[in-house]
């Protein structure tokens, strides 16, 4: 994450100085987070401009299921500590979450997702197993006009 134009897919994270926590590698195109907790340390280059207003962060992802038992999950986002959503994800689909832009940082912004229902394939019948949360797919950041 550069700044608000900035749009950031898994697979340009590294190059960005992104640092992951509680993720598996990179697959084709998004990255499993791995049991409850999952965390992105990344720099914001736009934070010496004004700090006032509001601003959007937007994750995009889906989560592990294995509907009738596991038909979604809760998934809790956290920027800098401050829970800026709660959802119950079923599908692929970018969450959008309104927040203050004073809650940004120029260096070491925390974004966590906390899933609580994540769940391993084993407990479904497959060979897999890891415990799996959210896949995300992009990262990324509005400032309200």
């Amino acid at each position: 994450m550069k700044n608000f134009q900035d749009v950031l897919d898994v697979r340009a994270w590294a190059d960005a100085g992104v640092i992951i926590e509680g993720f598996a590698p990179p697959e084709d195109g998004f990255i499993w987070q791995m049991g409850r907790w999952g965390e992105i340390t990344f720099d914001f280059d736009e934070t010496g401009r004004s700090r006032t207003g509001m601003a959007d962060l937007m994750v995009e992802l889906d989560v592990f299921k294995r509907p009738p038992g596991l038909p979604g999950q809760n998934v809790f986002i956290y920027l800098n500590g401050v829970r800026t959503g709660s959802f119950f994800v079923t599908h692929r689909r970018i969450l959008i979450m309104n927040f203050p832009v004073s809650l940004l940082r120029a260096r070491s912004n925390v974004l966590t997702i906390d899933t609580p229902d994540s769940a391993s394939p084993k407990q479904f019948g497959s060979e897999d197993g890891r415990v799996l949360g959210a896949a995300v797919f992009a990262v990324y950041f509005r400032r309200e006009a």
